[in-house]
């Protein structure tokens, strides 16, 4: 997960949880701080190494286990699952608002979703199961934590399979499985592959960014500058390094931090909202208009906007407003078993049976066979 800070300035700072082509980052001469922050990269006690390591005795007593070393690919994709969820599906525990590297992770059992991810991974490495961290779009969830507000990303594990494989009593398909410790709508999608690299950065910024939430200014900037200079693509890095600059009274700075953030994309509009803010406590009216409007032609544009718009018209009972939004999803989108799901059961509860069946059709050929399918047509009472 990620995050983007609202505090005295009403901004935001944008927390991890795509890895792009690598990209020259903005002149850094004269925006670097290291004199004003007391810059020490000794501050940075986390290592790319350290961060996937797992030395758990329990985990290398799995490993060397004769069983184990005649396992087959199935077989090692399994005990990747069990040791993930355990029987019970309750072995770790999705707690947000602090990043852990993989062993400690391992150890408190449970972490946020970039710490659990990252983990799994590791596990899944030392199993010799082929896997990758994936970021993908999810509508935005925001987490306010010591008067900061956190704009969260997400980030899962696709783990490769091409065999049948038998988990707790079930036979899985030959098909990839995504592990998931936080399951978003969306979070389904295919996503960006996030390399070493992008996911040190990430975790990085959160660490980051939990020092600044805590207002540790000094251990703040060690952190970001250290998420920049291991992945400079990742725009994060650059609107929280602004927020930091903004707290610390270099408004200018701040501003060319957040215009090289919004080149790098901007998937969650962090950068456009902050820059946006910013021209309005500088009283740069016509300029913070200019950036309202694009952030209104974004969300107008965004099927996840209109997905999660219509999630809160439905979790309020506001069902008519619900089908509106999720129409509207549709409209934008393709392939969107969640777009699919989720309008069903709007049409549903406004009584349009015959569209929250042709719904349900355009979902069962997603998502045939599925048990969430079985269930809604069980609850519609259509045919199987």
């Amino acid at each position: 997960m990620w995050n983007r800070l609202l505090g005295t300035l009403s901004l935001l700072l944008c927390l991890h949880g795509c890895a792009t082509a690598p990209a020259i980052g903005p002149s850094m001469d004269g925006l670097w701080q290291d004199q004003a922050f007391g810059y020490d990269p000794a501050l940075v006690v986390v290592t790319r190494e350290s961060l996937f390591a797992l030395d758990s005795e329990a985990i290398r007593q799995a490993l060397e286990s004769g069983a184990f070393a005649r396992a087959t690919d199935s077989e090692r994709v399994a005990r990747l699952l069990y040791m993930v969820f355990g029987p019970d599906l309750q072995a770790f525990a999705y707690v947000g608002g602090r990043s852990t590297v993989a062993e400690e992770t391992w150890r408190l059992k449970r972490g946020d979703c970039l710490s659990l991810t990252i983990m799994s991974l590791s596990l899944a490495r030392a199993l010799g199961v082929t896997a990758k961290v994936q970021e993908v779009r999810v509508p935005a969830l925001f987490d306010r934590r010591g008067g900061v507000d956190f704009v969260n990303a997400h980030v899962n594990l696709r783990v490769r399979n091409e065999h049948l494989v038998s988990f707790r009593g079930k036979v899985l398909p030959a098909a990839d499985l995504v592990i998931d410790f936080e399951p978003r709508a969306g979070a389904q999608q295919r996503g960006a592959t996030l390399d070493n690299a992008a996911l040190y950065a990430r975790f990085l910024n959160n660490l980051g960014a939990e020092h600044l939430a805590a207002q540790r200014p000094r251990q703040a900037y060690a952190h970001f500058k250290a998420a920049i200079l291991a992945d400079p693509a990742y725009a994060a890095n650059y609107g929280n390094l602004a927020q930091l600059y903004l707290q610390s009274g270099q408004p200018a700075r701040a501003e060319a931090l957040l215009l090289h953030a919004l080149s790098l994309g901007d998937p969650l509009g962090v950068a456009l909202q902050s820059l946006q803010q910013l021209m309005l406590e500088q009283g740069r009216q016509a300029e913070a208009q200019a950036y309202a409007e694009r952030l209104e032609a974004r969300r107008d544009e965004d099927p996840y906007h209109w997905l999660g718009l219509g999630l809160d018209h439905l979790r309020n009972s506001r069902h008519a407003q619900a089908v509106e939004a999720l129409e509207r999803a549709q409209t934008l989108s393709s392939g969107f078993a969640e777009v699919h799901r989720y309008l069903a059961i709007a049409y549903w509860r406004t009584g349009q049976a015959i569209r929250a069946r042709d719904q349900l059709a355009l979902l069962a050929a997603l998502e045939g066979g599925t048990e969430q399918v079985a269930q809604l047509q069980q609850k519609f009472r259509l045919p199987q």
